[in-house]
């Protein structure tokens, strides 16, 4: 009996390369959006950038490969001050700064398939980066972290009735304010995380 096909959906290459190398994924497309196999079931998405481009690229995945899951991994800044670069989040519930309920005028808010025992937070996914302390303080009464892709990746698997995870690294906090900066965390945090996820994945039989 085959396995049910899953995704780990990343933002970005970088993110990706560490899972890609550990299942020993193979290119099995480049275009509309580059996607790896490690075995018949697992595949790894690089889905883009932005809330819009993930959920068009989490919403191809269903339909082309018919996953039973979406994990979402990746890169997300602290705007709860007890958060640290390098520190691991399982995300519970996310916030869509990009659309809002007509009638009451607060942002959609997606609910997260749970991850068992462990500490969960919760995720603002935004259409532009927070750069200055002011902006992440504004934020941090209604999320814990921020990104700028869950949000999309949340709102496929709900209309395609699939299942949503999400682990996020901490990349950057409000001490870090320049592109550069947070670029160079995520190169380095990716690496550094990627053992202690992979145990997360396996533990808890997201994986198999």
């Amino acid at each position: 009996m085959s396995k049910p096909a899953i995704a780990i959906q990343c933002a970005t290459h970088t993110e990706a390369k560490p899972f890609i190398n550990h299942f020993q994924c193979t290119a099995l497309q480049q275009k509309p959006f580059p996607i790896f196999l490690g075995d018949s079931s697992l595949h790894i998405l690089i889905g883009g950038i932005g809330i819009t481009k993930a959920a068009i690229a989490a919403t191809y995945i269903c339909l082309a490969y018919d996953v039973q899951y979406i994990i979402n991994i990746g890169a997300a800044g602290a705007l709860a001050l007890q958060l640290l670069p390098g520190d691991i989040c399982c995300v519970k519930s996310v916030i869509d700064n990009s659309r809002y309920n007509l009638t009451t005028l607060e942002p959609f808010t997606y609910t997260l398939a749970p991850i068992d025992e462990l500490q969960t937070y919760r995720c603002l996914s935004v259409t532009k980066p927070l750069r200055t302390q002011d902006e992440r303080l504004s934020c941090s009464t209604i999320a814990d972290i921020v990104d700028m892709e869950l949000a999309g990746i949340a709102y496929a698997s709900y209309k395609f009735k699939k299942q949503c995870y999400s682990i996020k690294y901490i990349s950057d906090t409000r001490q870090h304010t320049t592109h550069n900066t947070i670029m160079n965390n995520i190169i380095n945090f990716s690496e550094k995380t990627v053992d202690t996820i992979l145990e997360i994945l396996f533990s808890h039989s997201l994986i198999k």
